[in-house]
């Protein structure tokens, strides 16, 4: 990606506004912030007792989108002793948290 950038003429290091690529660990936390996304989506969706693609969609979107924001403003932080994998994995599972509980609030609602 940077070096597409830099054929027009922009010199950003796409990598550095990624929350989930850690310098030398390359995708493989994306993937697993993925896959935790959809064990997450697979729990809620046992949970409100009802699923279709569309409601699948939106809590795949919803965790992904917490764990996103939570690596994002967590970037600066580091617990020591800790991998970065982890840590990244942590964060994740603690912004999927807050957006679980926003999207059974919101399924609680759209059932009614």
């Amino acid at each position: 990606m940077d070096d597409f950038l830099r054929l027009f003429g922009v010199n950003i290091h796409w990598a550095s506004y990624m929350p989930f690529n850690n310098g030398d660990l390359g995708t493989t936390p994306l993937f697993i912030v993925l896959t935790m996304c959809l064990i997450g989506t697979v729990i809620i969706n046992s949970v409100v007792k009802f699923s279709s693609f569309f409601n699948t969609a939106i809590n795949f979107s919803g965790l992904f989108t917490g764990a996103y924001f939570a690596n994002t403003m967590a970037r600066a932080w580091h617990i020591p002793g800790i991998d970065g994998a982890i840590m990244i994995a942590v964060m994740a599972n603690a912004g999927m948290c807050i957006a679980a509980v926003g999207l059974l609030i919101y399924h609680r609602n759209s059932e009614a």
